[in-house]
């Protein structure tokens, strides 16, 4: 992710920011411009940015963290982000909604990066229409609750849980089994629909990934029943090789965290990439799978020798060097041609 600043002050600021640390300055998020910007207001209600007259208003979940801003004249009361959800817990319930609050954060850096990507994100407007809606679900005790369906992408708020997403993590063998992991994975079988069926380039994608016609419910429950040993020269994750949607999923959530990781990397000038001429898209853009993988590898390798210094976890194991590019790239064909130029 790129890094931002206080407009008033040049102070940095997070990506979560609703005012200045160093000036009080208040900001929000402009989803059109992907960027934070620094506000000016007289009632706390409405605000202007720089010299401009248009009135912009805080997304209804202000006081549960969103920064994102709406135009006032538009006369919604949820932002971009927001609006992908279906409901909301119920608020005498504070451990649903710490669990939701984390879960939304988390989905507003998957927007973004989205948007950066170039990626259609469209909320779903009736039960009839198509596009993306999240339903986020607090049943303690209840498991097996994440997943996709038709545009709709279900997540357990069980994954807010530290302990919870470290266990099964453990337990999988799934070494990206985060909240924004887990957010990734499951808008990626949305992105199937979107990016290969849509499009007719099927046929592509199965001779890449496989026959995605396999029956996916009895695939999954072998798998389950007798997980294989990871195939770590074809696979990007143990479970990737449950079911060809599975093997997308998992390559796709890869693709994204490689991209952010790298974006990242060069907004803090860790690596020396080009300017892309557009800050609307990641760093590097126009880089070819083999650059990034490349950059990602070296990256992973540092990260990992930091974490050993202080006794923490690898970021990735060491047969990352070992990726299947032929998967990384055919994900990164399909998401470029979505952007400016592709």
């Amino acid at each position: 992710m790129r890094r931002f600043h206080c407009e008033a002050c040049a102070t940095e600021i997070a990506f979560e920011s609703s005012s200045c640390p160093v000036c009080a300055a208040p900001l929000g998020y402009v989803p059109d411009e992907r960027t934070l910007r620094t506000l000016r207001t007289d009632d706390a209600v409405t605000f202007r940015i720089g010299a401009g007259d248009v009135e912009w208003w805080r997304c209804l979940n202000a006081a549960w963290g969103c920064n994102w801003l709406l135009p006032a004249a538009s006369g919604e009361t949820w932002c971009r982000s927001c609006a992908l959800t279906r409901g909301r817990p119920d608020v005498a319930r504070p451990a649903a909604v710490s669990a939701w609050t984390a879960a939304e954060a988390n989905k507003r850096r998957l927007v973004h990066q989205l948007d950066r990507l170039g990626l259609p994100v469209e909320a779903r407007r009736s039960p009839d229409s198509e596009g993306l809606v999240f339903d986020l679900v607090f049943l303690p005790g209840a498991r097996g609750l994440t997943g996709h369906l038709d545009g709709v992408v279900t997540v357990d708020l069980a994954e807010a849980d530290p302990v919870f997403c470290d266990q099964m993590r453990r337990r999988l063998g799934e070494p990206f089994r985060t909240l924004l992991g887990s957010l990734r994975h499951e808008v990626a079988h949305y992105y199937w629909s979107v990016l290969v069926r849509d499009t007719g380039r099927v046929e592509s994608f199965r001779s890449v990934f496989g026959d995605e016609r396999v029956d996916y419910p009895a695939a999954v429950e072998h798998y389950y029943a007798s997980p294989p040993a990871w195939d770590e020269s074809r696979f990007v994750s143990r479970y990737a090789q449950a079911h060809p949607h599975e093997d997308w999923a998992e390559t796709f959530a890869l693709y994204l965290h490689i991209v952010d990781l790298v974006d990242t990397a060069a907004a803090h000038g860790l690596i020396d990439v080009p300017a892309s001429g557009d800050d609307r898209l990641p760093c590097p853009a126009g880089a070819s799978i083999d650059d990034l993988v490349a950059r990602w590898v070296a990256l992973a390798a540092a990260i990992d020798g930091l974490a050993d210094s202080v006794g923490a976890e690898w970021l990735r194991p060491a047969a990352a060097a070992r990726l299947e590019l032929d998967k990384l790239g055919d994900v990164h064909a399909r998401i470029t041609r979505q952007q400016p130029g592709g």
